[in-house]
């Protein structure tokens, strides 16, 4: 019963085995063992949890890490966080570094920092920044990103907004409202003229296929891109366009074929 959940708290060098509590409160190098129900379950400090986290709201600072699945409402996390599982909530912000084994579903998603997942992100809206490497699709209404990524499948979302500081690269971009930029935030001017001095493709977006309605590409690189009104800034690099009612080519990109559908 919800009435009978009790408290769970443990500092220092603490065990304790799962099961079904009101709040979970962790610091120093703690220990769980089993599955925990909870209400709310907050960690500092170097904590380990062997076991599926269920909780309305699991807060973590330092080093976390989780040999199961988390399925919570609100998760924040700073500092270092490892998932060895699948990650379901509805609003999830993680910042510092984070690792995701498995598949992550979420209402609103917002990443800074480093951060790695094996497997695919689902959701309504994900913002990214720092650098962000998913191996697998990423999928959700609305995608905005700051800074580096890299999609090892498709980014497919109805809203796209990419603002370039570092390399990003996708297999394939689809979606309704495509927009991608490079930044001319001059508080980065020179880290980026030292990027451009080490990597010819720093600063630029690599994609196979770029697909969607209405497209806006600046320092992009891909094979084909698809759409009904396409618009093409600076120093893009595309072998092949296929438009359907407007293409404009504004900038000093080099393009191969143009083709009208």
């Amino acid at each position: 019963m919800e009435n009978e959940r009790r408290n769970l708290k443990l500092s220092g060098a603490g065990i304790a085995n799962g099961g079904f509590y009101n709040e979970v409160k962790l610091s120093g190098g703690c220990k769980i063992n089993g599955d925990i129900d909870c209400n709310f379950m907050k960690t500092s400090g170097a904590c380990n949890v062997k076991g599926n986290i269920t909780s309305k709201q699991l807060l973590t600072s330092g080093s976390f890490s989780e040999t199961g699945n988390i399925d919570t409402e609100i998760f924040k996390s700073s500092g270092s966080s490892k998932i060895d599982g699948n990650l379901k909530g509805d609003e999830v912000t993680i910042s510092g570094s984070g690792s995701v084994y498995g598949d992550i579903k979420v209402s609103k998603l917002n990443i800074s920092g480093g951060f790695k997942t094996d497997g695919k992100i689902s959701g309504g809206e994900i913002k990214l920044s720092g650098g962000v490497k998913i191996e697998k699709d990423c999928e959700c209404d609305k995608f905005f990103s700051k800074g580096s990524f890299n999609i090892g499948g498709t980014l497919n979302a109805d809203e796209i907004n990419i603002t370039i500081y570092d390399y990003c690269s996708a297999e394939e971009i689809v979606g309704q409202n495509i927009d991608i930029r490079y930044s001319s935030d001059i508080s980065s001017s020179i880290f980026h003229i030292i990027k451009d001095m080490l990597s010819s493709s720093s600063n630029s977006l690599t994609a196979q296929t770029i697909e969607g309605d209405n497209i806006y590409l600046e320092h992009t690189t891909a094979k084909i891109v698809r759409g009904n009104k396409i618009t093409i800034g600076d120093n893009c690099n595309i072998d092949k366009i296929e438009y359907k009612d407007d293409l404009d080519i504004t900038g000093n990109s080099k393009i191969g074929s143009k083709t009208q559908i």
